[in-house]
C-alpha cells in the first residue's frame, strides 16, 4: 500500500499544475509538488492529462480572423455563384 500524498493536499496540487507547468513555483512548493505526486496517482494522472491538453492545443495554431473568414466566405458564395448562374 502506498503512503497518503505528502503536506500538498490534492485540491492545492490542481490549483498549481498550471504553475508547476510553466515552471513558476518556487523551490519549496516544486518539492512539495513532486513528493505529492509521488504518492498520488490520481493526481499524477491529472497532471499528465493537463500536459495532453496542452500540447494539443498548442498544435491547433492560431485562429483565422473574423475579416479572414468574411473574406472566404464571400469567395466561396461567389464561385458557387458563378457555377450554378
Amino acid at each position: 500500500m502506498s503512503a497518503a500524498p505528502l503536506d500538498l493536499p490534492c485540491r492545492e496540487v490542481v490549483e498549481l499544475v498550471s504553475e508547476y507547468l510553466g515552471h513558476a513555483l518556487t523551490l519549496e512548493q516544486r518539492t512539495q509538488f513532486d513528493a505529492h505526486l509521488e504518492t498520488c496517482p490520481p493526481c499524477t494522472t491529472y497532471l499528465e492529462q493537463m500536459k495532453t491538453v496542452l500540447s494539443l492545443a498548442s498544435s491547433l495554431g492560431k485562429p483565422a480572423s473574423s475579416e479572414e473568414v468574411t473574406q472566404e466566405l464571400k469567395d466561396l458564395f461567389e464561385r458557387w455563384h458563378h457555377e450554378h448562374s
